[in-house]
């Protein structure tokens, strides 16, 4: 059962077809099972879903960011880092930017990420420098959909043991989540011709556990029902 997982627009019918007792199982799976990965940072005022599944392309990774509670008008910017959030919440115990091939190491005081050669320029985790940050509205809220070349379930450019964390303009960490990878139990990890358009909240959160190794994860298995109509109400 889920708890701020998926906002659906047949949350109740899928539910209804697909069983309680057969939503969610744990087993072992690699990252070539993942079909959707989701990261929920929270603060005390915002509250965020990044939503991660593979591109019908298979290039990179097609990442959904609903976000409300913002102050009207400001940039918050927001990055993958390295390490995962620990139990008692601490964003600021989740490491740098993810950076794989040392771009900013190797750039120092000149790093200046482009999203033109973003592969070359950026961190692969300093996503707000690939995509711009995240622009709160009149509202407080923030939509986007996004294709990210240079991210994976898997490989040196895995999303997954890694987490994400939101910042303030002033670079303060104001919430953070680990990224958590979902598999489809005895089926296929492809996400080919999934088209999301909305998120809702559903109650109780799956127990789900990364591994350490960043290949393999312990991670929770939808139903098919279900993943059929989250996969199709995102956004």
């Amino acid at each position: 059962m889920f708890s701020k997982l998926v906002k659906l627009a047949a949350a109740t019918i899928a539910l209804a077809s697909a069983g309680s007792s057969q939503l969610l199982a744990a087993r072992s799976a690699s990252a070539a099972d993942v079909v959707i990965a989701i990261a929920e940072p929270q603060s005390s005022n915002a509250s965020a879903m990044f939503r991660f599944i593979r591109t019908i392309g298979g290039d990179g990774l097609e990442l959904g960011i609903s976000v409300s509670g913002l102050e009207a008008g400001a940039s918050y910017p927001f990055h993958i880092h390295t390490d995962l959030v620990p139990s008692d919440g601490n964003c600021t115990a989740t490491g740098g930017h993810l950076d794989p091939h040392g771009i900013k190491k190797a750039a120092g005081d000149n790093y200046k990420c482009s999203a033109d050669d973003a592969i070359k320029t950026c961190e692969l985790g300093d996503l707000s420098g690939q995509l711009g940050p995240i622009l709160a509205g009149s509202d407080g809220t923030f939509v986007g959909n996004f294709n990210v070349s240079t991210l994976d379930f898997g490989g040196e450019h895995t999303i997954l043991d890694h987490s994400i964390v939101i910042h303030n303009s002033k670079g303060d960490r104001i919430a953070c989540a680990n990224i958590i990878g979902y598999v489809l139990g005895g089926e296929p990890a492809s996400a080919a011709g999934m088209n999301e358009r909305s998120m809702e909240s559903m109650d109780d959160e799956p127990t789900t556990t990364n591994s350490s190794s960043g290949n393999l994860l312990t991670a929770s298995v939808f139903s098919s029902a279900l993943l059929a109509v989250a996969a199709a109400a995102f956004f």
